[in-house]
């Protein structure tokens, strides 16, 4: 017994030695629960309010018959908060009193105004914010600049917003006054960076697409909102050359210029996808640069999915999405954190309308795919445009952008690019289990001499298939029956229930969380010199994954009642029975 706990120990020992980030976020929480014996009298709980100098109140109209109270934290240190309510628990009146954590749902924004942006919902956003937040993509935002930081020049005094406060930037340019601070003073740009990377899940403001992007702002457009050519060409460019994954356009003209088309052509063979605004003059083509080719060319459509009146239509137009139309309403348009029209030291939130604001959706969809790891700009431009929801062609190109669509296509198209880092850290932690436990399954053994090459092989196979599964085999592009089997090979064993059935596994979760299948085995192959190994790390294995289940996850045991306490016992105890019935196996054999 004292080398499983030594297991455990060292197991947390190298839980918080390699994964600090673990343990690393606080639930946070204001105020504290006191569950009282059911019934309590009013007396007995102002008795005990002034005994604790705590000011109790039910929780509800419906806490009475429960007994449920609570009191604010106050400016109760996070010590005195922990002594307090072990003294509560420790009342005879009391059965327990515990934090009362802040939830929130999940991957839904707490930014408040979130409410207004129906644009977010055409997109299906919050289903894609499961998978992809853009993290690792860069997207340059070639515009009027961006108000990106504070800083003073001979124009003025500049701000950056404060919903792009938790924005990340890298260096851009600005090719008006030729310096290194692209700020906006005029707030097109700014408003068309809120809509790729605003600052989301801060609490205030607006949400962005691919929020934890970095943006780098190129300014061509000077205060008036007009740029050349010649501006624009170096500035696409300069993204291509300083590490730019997607470029955004939110800009145009007629006139054809054969310096912007080499600009946008050098960009994609360098890998960037070229994003731009299909242009307003409601005419049968788009304007340049979005009729370049290797230039997607993106139209505008409001609320109701129908094509904006203004928006140009026809060649050129590579794909729609949210531009807004505030001629129905002024809600309709695109509500992002921009600066003042005539003042660039004051901030607002404002709806525009136009392809302008159409185009950073695809750019930002475009940066989802780049954090999920697909970064080849026609791979990127297939993704898009393979899930975008079919509408005419004329108009919208090849649809409607469809973020949650896109990353789910990039996923299934490139599971080894987009291995989940959490998945990942999880893995680990079921693998360094499994080699603990190993270990001391061999030093209980007394076996130093081994078993071979078949010894080595069948018993490790079997332990990690039980204990993490092959995770590394995510890591192997593959599609089709391929991807089936590489899912089910790098699943642990007591997890195959969540790959066959979803969540809703019924009986077949507690039979894999249990004994049961080692024990089966163990009593299968005792007898068999090559397979008794198997069975023996197989046991191995689950021992492992049960007793990192019990200890540092969620896990949940279907059927039975009682709550994650009594699941925690049933793997503790199922763990402890593995491991057993793997050291009687081993010394019979």
């Amino acid at each position: 017994m004292k080398h499983i706990i030594w297991v455990i120990i060292g197991v947390a020992g190298m839980l918080g030695v390699f994964f600090p980030g673990l343990s690393a976020a606080q639930p946070q929480y204001e105020e504290v629960i006191v569950n009282f014996v059911d019934h309590a009298s009013l007396e007995l709980i102002q008795t005990i309010a002034q005994k604790y100098g705590v000011t109790l109140e039910y929780n509800s109209i419906f806490s009475k018959e429960e007994a449920l109270l609570r009191f604010p934290v106050g400016a109760l240190s996070q010590e005195q908060l922990q002594s307090l309510t072990q003294l509560l628990t420790a009342e005879k009146e009391i059965e327990y009193a515990e934090p009362n954590y802040l939830y929130q749902a999940m991957k839904f924004p707490n930014d408040p105004m979130y409410a207004k942006q129906w644009n977010m919902n055409m997109l299906s956003m919050e289903e894609a914010w499961k998978t992809a937040d853009g993290k690792g993509a860069v997207v340059a935002v070639i515009d009027t600049g961006v108000a990106f930081e504070d800083y003073k020049d001979k124009n003025g005094v500049y701000h950056r917003v404060p919903d792009l406060a938790q924005t990340a930037f890298v260096q851009g340019y600005d090719f008006i006054d030729d310096d290194e601070h692209a700020n906006d003073d005029h707030g097109h740009g700014t408003h068309v960076a809120g809509t790729i990377a605003q600052s989301t899940h801060n609490k205030i403001g607006v949400t962005g697409i691919a929020y934890k992007a970095s943006i780098m702002p190129l300014k061509v457009l000077n205060r008036y909102g007009y740029g050349n050519i010649a501006d624009i060409a170096e500035a696409i460019v300069y993204a291509a050359d300083h590490g730019a994954h997607v470029i955004n356009m939110s800009l145009g003209g007629p006139g054809e210029s054969q310096l912007m088309r080499e600009a946008v052509e050098y960009a994609h063979k360098k890998g960037v996808t070229v994003v731009c605004a299909a242009g307003n003059e409601s005419r049968n083509r788009a304007s340049y640069p979005a009729a370049y080719p290797y230039a997607l060319g993106v139209s505008s459509v409001g609320p109701d999915g129908e094509l904006a009146p203004y928006s140009n239509y026809g060649k050129g137009i590579d794909i729609a999405a949210p531009g807004g139309n505030t001629r129905a309403n002024i809600e309709h348009g695109i509500l992002q954190n921009t600066i003042g029209r005539s003042d660039p030291t004051k901030d607002s939130y404002e709806y525009f309308q136009g392809t302008s604001m159409a185009s950073p959706h695809v750019a930002g969809v475009a940066a989802l795919l780049v954090s999920l790891g697909v970064k080849d700009p026609a791979k990127i431009e297939k993704i898009l445009f393979s899930t975008a929801q079919k509408k005419d062609k004329t108009k919208y190109g090849a649809g409607i952008v469809n973020a949650a669509a896109a990353v789910q296509k990039a996923v299934d198209l490139s599971p080894a690019a987009v291995a989940s880092p959490i998945i990942l850290r999880e893995s680990l932690i079921y693998f360094l289990a499994g080699i603990g436990f190993a270990l001391v399954y061999f030093k209980l053994l007394k076996r130093s001499d081994g078993y071979g090459k078949l010894f080595s092989f069948l018993f490790s196979l079997a332990m990690f298939l039980s204990s993490s599964g092959l995770f590394f085999l995510d890591f192997i592009p593959a599609s089709g029956a391929a991807q089936t089997v590489i899912h089910v090979l790098s699943s642990p064993i007591p997890n195959l229930d969540r790959v066959f059935f979803g969540y809703g596994a019924g009986l077949i979760n507690p039979i894999l969380h249990s004994a049961l299948l080692p024990l089966a085995l163990i009593v299968a192959f005792l007898g068999t010199k090559r397979l008794r190994w198997f069975a023996m790390g197989l046991a191995v294995g689950m021992a492992s994954h049960f007793f990192v289940d019990a200890f540092f996850s969620l896990a949940n045991v279907t059927y039975l009642p009682g709550g994650f306490l009594l699941d925690k016992a049933w793997l503790l105890a199922n763990g402890i029975f593995c491991f057993g019935l793997a050291v009687l196996a081993g010394k019979k054999s």
